[in-house]
C-alpha cells in the first residue's frame, strides 16, 4: 500500500514537470476581474470585482486538466430580504461578499498562435451579509474554557457554483467569460425566500506562472 502511494505522488511529479509542447509546464493560475449576480431580491446593482488563485494539474496524453481553488469577490449590489433563522424573519440589507472553493475541468484546443479552453467549474459558494439585527448564537462555554470567541458580525448561505465558461490564451496572458448558477435553495429552504437562486456573469484576465 505505501510503496503504490509511493508511486502515484512520484508520477504526479514528474507529470506536472512538463506539458504537451516539452515547454515547463505553469502550474499556477491567477485571475482578477468584474462580475454581476443577477438576484430578485437586490434593490441596487452594481458590478463586483474578483480575485483568485488555482492550481493547474495537467493530464499526460491530453488535452485536459484539472484546476483546483478558490477566489473572493465584493458587490456594493445591496440585497434586501427575510432571512429565516431558528424559526424567526429579520430582515436583511447589506452588500455582497462571496468565497468560492472548488474544482475547473479544462479542456484546450489550438487556434492558429492561440489556446482557447472550456471551462468547466463545480465549487462550494458562500455569501456573506451583514448579520446587523440578527441575534448571535452564545457560544458553548465551560466552566475552565479560556477560548476567545470573535464575532464577524456576519451570516453567510452556501451554494453550490455550477459554471461554463472560455478562456482565450495568447503565451500565459488569457481573458475569460463564465456564466454561473447558484441553487441556494437546494440546501436552504428555510433560510432564503422563494425565487432566491441566482445567476452570475464574470468577466476576467487571467495569469499563468
Amino acid at each position: 500500500m505505501k510503496s503504490g502511494i509511493i508511486l502515484m505522488l512520484f508520477c504526479i511529479s514528474l507529470s506536472a514537470q512538463d506539458t504537451e509542447t516539452g515547454k515547463k509546464w505553469k502550474s499556477s493560475l491567477v485571475e482578477t476581474g468584474s462580475y454581476i449576480t443577477f438576484s430578485d431580491y437586490k434593490m441596487r446593482q452594481n458590478a463586483g470585482f474578483f480575485a483568485g488563485y488555482w492550481y493547474r494539474y495537467p493530464f499526460d496524453g491530453t488535452e485536459t486538466h484539472l484546476e483546483i481553488g478558490g477566489s473572493f469577490g465584493y458587490s456594493k449590489s445591496l440585497y434586501n430580504f427575510e432571512y429565516g433563522k431558528k424559526g424567526q424573519f429579520y430582515p436583511i440589507h447589506s452588500e455582497e461578499f462571496i468565497v468560492n472553493l472548488g474544482v475547473r475541468m479544462v479542456k484546450e484546443y489550438s487556434w492558429k498562435n492561440y489556446k482557447i479552453e472550456w471551462v468547466s467549474e463545480l465549487s462550494l459558494h458562500n455569501l456573506f451579509f451583514n448579520d446587523k439585527g440578527i441575534p448571535n448564537d452564545e457560544p458553548v462555554r465551560d466552566g475552565d474554557d479560556k477560548t476567545i470567541y470573535i464575532d464577524t458580525h456576519t451570516e453567510s448561505v452556501a451554494s453550490l457554483k455550477i459554471g461554463q465558461g472560455i478562456r482565450f490564451w495568447k503565451n500565459n496572458i488569457g481573458i475569460g467569460v463564465q456564466a454561473s448558477y447558484m441553487p441556494y435553495r437546494l440546501w436552504y429552504k428555510e433560510t432564503v425566500p422563494v425565487r432566491f437562486n441566482s445567476v452570475s456573469i464574470e468577466a476576467g484576465v487571467n495569469f499563468k506562472f
